[in-house]
């Protein structure tokens, strides 16, 4: 609450409080204490419904925490009034000190996104509640993926800063952390990544590796570099990585797709139809005995592809039961929409989902995002 200091001194004191005659001078004098006091009501009553008590930042610059200001940002890039509403809880939970930047494809966004995910696992409620609670914060982290501007500062490795922290990621959709340790013109190198032992982690020459870094605005730019050897940089054992270019988002699907290498159960779908008085009613039935075995090589919350000896038909519907990460089952429906030989005997299948469960979903993004 805003005071307003009443000063006394040997000068002033008693001309407030003076009697006078003149009574036109005495309203006045009251009517003017009386605005100021109106004025000063009405400022703390717009600071506690506005919210400057929290720091932000915006477009780089401190700038003081408008819920308003916020929600209009938000409702301008999409989010529903649910979502908007989930950040604020969000912001007010985590002491969050950028809130503008859960606007963005940032780090603070991963952080906070990350955190809430993990407390929604541990909640005293019933499994539906979890599995809603967790699925809504995933879709805020794929609306603001797809909304990423395409004009994000780095457009590729060559302007990576030197010392520059960086997480690198593997086909299994491992992650380890690492940092820049040169940038030439040819190539770019970073420092050997470990393991929780302590071990080193290489990969073969020609392998191409995920590399994401973070900009000076705090968003995720994504690479995909080509490692070209090993080397010891200024006595840290290096990677040398093929300069690249930035994924454009053009050319990015709607769901975040990651490599994977698990095996993968196919049950093709039959559409039976049945008499039902005089309408004829359409049933799915699974086809168990016809099922076949084929392996995964990269999943999304929207699809995936498969690859096996025995292929489906273009527009054939499926069941696939695989395990994305170990002890975590997942059942999805699809249909096929493209298939390519890759060898005499050999099909990629690519599939897409036609219906999957929340808690399916939720365990194909936490394998994909590694909230977790």
């Amino acid at each position: 609450m805003l005071i307003l200091p009443l000063y006394q001194t040997s000068r002033y004191a008693g001309v407030f409080f003076q009697q006078t005659n003149n009574t036109r001078s005495l309203l006045i004098f009251g009517g003017l204490i009386g605005g100021m006091v109106a004025v000063i009501t009405l400022l703390n009553f717009i600071s506690s419904r506005t919210g400057f008590s929290m720091g932000g930042s915006k477009n780089g610059k401190h700038v003081h925490y408008n819920r308003r200001l916020f929600r209009k940002e938000a409702t301008a890039i999409g989010l529903s009034k649910k979502q908007i509403k989930c950040l604020e809880g969000l912001i007010k939970a985590y002491s969050v000190r950028r809130p503008y930047d859960l606007l963005k494809n940032s780090r603070t966004l991963n952080n906070t996104l990350g955190k809430a995910i993990r407390d929604a696992s541990h909640m005293e409620a019933p499994p539906s509640v979890i599995e809603s609670r967790k699925y809504e914060l995933f879709q805020i982290k794929q609306l603001l993926e797809r909304m990423e501007p395409t004009n994000v500062f780095l457009s590729n490795t060559k302007e990576i800063q030197l010392g520059q922290r960086i997480t690198i990621e593997q086909e299994t959709g491992k992650r380890f952390n690492s940092l820049v340790t040169a940038n030439l013109k040819e190539f770019y190198c970073v420092k050997v990544p470990t393991n929780a032992y302590g071990e080193s982690i290489r990969w073969k020459k020609g392998t191409k590796i995920n590399i994401y870094v973070w900009n000076k605005g705090g968003d995720e730019v994504h690479f995909i570099s080509k490692i070209i050897g090993y080397n010891s940089v200024k006595k840290i054992t290096s990677i040398i990585l093929q300069h690249t270019k930035r994924e454009s988002r053009a050319n990015m699907r709607r769901f975040r797709r990651k490599k994977i290498q698990k095996p993968v159960y196919i049950y093709p779908i039959r559409i039976v139809e049945k008499a039902d008085g005089r309408r004829i009613k359409k049933e799915a039935v699974v086809e168990r005995s016809n099922g076949r075995m084929g392996n995964l090589v990269d999943l999304s919350a929207g699809g995936c592809c498969l690859n096996t000896t025995k292929p489906l038909k273009k527009g054939d519907l499926c069941k696939l039961n695989f395990e994305p990460i170990p002890g975590n089952p997942v059942t999805t429906f699809g249909k096929t929409v493209d298939i390519q030989q890759t060898s005499r005997i050999r099909y990629n299948v690519h599939i897409m989902f036609t219906r999957a469960s929340s808690k399916n979903l939720n365990r194909i993004n936490e394998f994909i995002y590694d909230f977790t």
